[in-house]
């Protein structure tokens, strides 16, 4: 993105709206791509921030991911749809972490623990990452708890719908107003990365709980099904709309080719 001559928040923006499909954690490979169309305001002449990105593509691992931005006309809000119009949003985002993290741990029913060096059951996934990242909610819920956990320091527990909890452990720090009773939204954030309780280094342990059993979260997000569809009455309007845009992504990324460059495009407005 930087190559681009763009910055982190659109980077993250993009992030945001893939966020229930690629995990930006791991499923990142060299030569994977992008490409997308976006709204870019300027002040006399001088970046003053992104609106919308209207349109992207990005190819990880040889997968092909399509997001087209639509305005529902009866509610005025606009949402992300893949190119069958359906739903971007999933019921849980595929990681509460965002980009500089990895994957140092997996799930496991048999592990060497790295503090009491002794085989015990790992029932999360650990993330490593700086101490002070944000973490987020991964969906919609209630807070459980948020307090000391023995071991697992300080811990964040959530309440979903679906029988689903999730947990997140070792953190140097609440967000404010995170306490029992509190709602959160997807994507906010409700703590940071630390290395409390028993843990060898900044990480955070990411837990889902389902059905009162804790279950792999890698595999789980992977059986996510599809988002919620257009209404019929809309369709046409989405896929002309759907089009349209990927045309402009299309002609964009040509350009591109040709240049050398990234695909993308700024749709500027000058406020």
């Amino acid at each position: 993105m930087g190559e681009t001559g763009e910055n982190i928040q659109l980077a993250m923006a993009l992030a945001d709206i893939f966020g229930g499909q690629i995990d930006f954690n791991s499923d990142l490979k060299q030569g994977d791509r992008f490409e997308l169309l976006f709204e870019k305001s300027t002040r006399e002449g001088q970046f003053a921030g992104y609106g919308n990105i209207l349109a992207a593509t990005f190819v990880a691992d040889g997968k092909t991911h399509q997001a087209i931005r639509w305005v529902n006309p009866d509610t005025g809000k606009g949402a992300y749809y893949d190119e069958e119009g359906r739903s971007l949003k999933r019921f849980f985002l595929v990681s509460p972490l965002k980009f500089e993290p990895r994957i140092t741990s997996r799930f496991s029913r048999h592990r060497l623990h790295p503090v009491y060096h002794t085989m015990r059951a790992h029932l999360g996934v650990d993330y490593a990452a700086p101490y002070g990242s944000a973490v987020v909610a991964v969906a919609a819920g209630t807070v459980v708890s948020a307090g000391w956990a023995g071991a697992g320091g300080r811990q964040v527990r959530i309440r979903h719908d679906r029988g689903v909890e999730t947990y997140y452990l070792h953190l140097s720090s609440f967000a404010p107003g995170i306490r029992a009773g509190a709602s959160v939204d997807q994507n906010q954030i409700i703590g940071r990365v630390g290395a409390t309780g028993a843990a060898t280094g900044p990480h955070l342990d990411f837990r889902l709980l389902k059905n009162g059993v804790f279950v792999d979260p890698v595999s789980e997000r992977r059986r996510q099904p599809p988002g919620d569809p257009i209404q019929p009455v809309h369709r046409s309007a989405f896929l002309a709309a759907r089009d349209e845009m990927l045309r402009r992504i299309e002609i964009t990324g040509l350009r591109a080719s040709r240049s050398g460059e990234a695909g993308s495009e700024a749709v500027s407005a000058d406020q």
